[in-house]
């Protein structure tokens, strides 16, 4: 099984200079049956699934946007 930090980035500038600071928001886990795992810390207790998108297939079940 892999470990995965799950960050975001946030760039500024100080004193002329610019700055980045790294925050982390959760966790990815690869485990060794080729599953993927992410947890965010904003959804605690909720496991979220990663799968592969296969090509050329549309997307299910989505609200049209006008």
């Amino acid at each position: 099984m892999q470990l995965f930090d799950v960050c975001s980035k946030r760039e500024f500038m100080k004193d002329g200079e610019k700055q980045t600071k790294w925050y982390k928001v959760g966790t990815m886990k690869s485990a060794d049956s080729g599953k993927k795992y992410l947890r965010l810390y904003l959804l605690p207790q909720t496991e979220l699934y990663i799968f592969e998108k296969e090509l050329n297939t549309p997307p299910e079940n989505l609200p049209v946007i006008n």
